[in-house]
């Protein structure tokens, strides 16, 4: 995969080169549009799902193929007995299911003579169409996730007024447990609020201070390393975001296997595009789907979420 700035390159060499084929706007030059269109679009939204590879048991596979997942299950026992006498058995087993997949898709239209012109850039409409494939799915991680754990207790859920330490680190303690160390997902508002929690008598050290002022947030709290998970506003709104604001992810290191979200990608982002500009309104459109399952699952509930009642939107 071409690094960051050969990409913004590639992204405006396929902007002018679109500008052009469209003055020729025959089938074979649409048809090339789109093909041009879906490289950029999958590549933006292949660069914007990576992250999911630390959260959740991710499978790739060819269209038309399911992806395997394995709940593994320790079952070895250690136990004391007599000398030279018989150890009890211990079964080591393993679980796997499959997935139906579903399709995830946007449809922009664009004016034909902006397209001409060059006055629409098909390079944001590319990054755009990518951004919004990628809330779609988060949005369905977020959803299936909270059904599957809102109604647990702690260690796997907790809520209250900001964080309370007394509730969110029984959450973060058990899933350090698990895989030695974790990691705490949520929008910045939500991680900013750690800042008052790692300091002692209501102070904060002066190089928390510092990255807070930094970055709007700590880069740590007790050991785990904070994440800031990708939340823009909705259109029209200046307070309203895509995703909860409220909701923050306590998820260990460790074997991806036991990880309780997963997520099967089915092949890359596909496109149709039209094959002519539209004889009544000059529009072209194209349309982008992406086919990709999501579940939560798991013999052991190896997650946490805790649920900041003052940011609800």
């Amino acid at each position: 995969m071409a690094n960051k700035a050969d990409f913004k390159h590639e992204l405006k060499d396929a902007n002018d080169y679109i500008k052009e084929l469209a003055s020729a706007p025959n089938p074979m030059n649409m048809y090339e549009i789109g093909q041009i269109m879906q490289y950029v679009v999958d590549e933006g939204f292949q660069r914007r799902v990576a992250y999911m590879d630390q959260i959740a048991d991710v499978k790739r596979t060819g269209l038309g193929e399911k992806a395997q997942f394995k709940l593994g299950i320790d079952g070895i026992k250690a136990m004391f007995q007599a000398k030279s006498a018989t150890t009890e058995r211990s079964k080591v087993a393993n679980k796997f299911f499959t997935m139906d997949t579903d399709e995830v898709s946007v449809r922009p239209v664009v004016n034909f003579l902006e397209l001409q012109l060059g006055k629409t850039d098909m390079t944001k409409l590319a990054a755009s169409a990518a951004l919004k494939l990628e809330m779609a799915i988060v949005k369905r991680i977020q959803d299936a996730t909270y059904a599957a754990f809102a109604s647990l207790g702690s260690p796997n859920y907790a809520n209250g007024a900001g964080i309370t330490k007394a509730a969110f680190d029984p959450i973060l303690n058990a899933m350090k447990r698990v895989g030695g160390s974790a990691s705490i997902m949520g929008d910045v508002e939500a991680l900013s609020k750690f800042t008052s929690l790692a300091g002692f008598n209501n102070t904060v050290a002066d190089q928390l201070a510092l990255e807070h002022n930094q970055n709007g947030m700590i880069g740590k709290y007790l050991g785990a390393n904070l994440m800031q998970l990708d939340n823009p506003l909705q259109v029209g709104s200046l307070t309203k975001t895509e995703l909860r604001k409220d909701l923050i992810y306590v998820l260990p290191t460790g074997d991806v296997d036991l990880r309780p979200i997963k997520v099967q990608f089915e092949g890359g982002v596909q496109s149709i595009t039209s094959a002519t500009p539209n004889m009544d309104s000059k529009e072209v459109e194209f349309r982008f789907d992406q086919y990709v399952g999501v579940s939560t699952i798991g013999t052991r509930k190896l997650m946490g979420i805790y649920e900041d009642t003052t940011l609800a939107q």
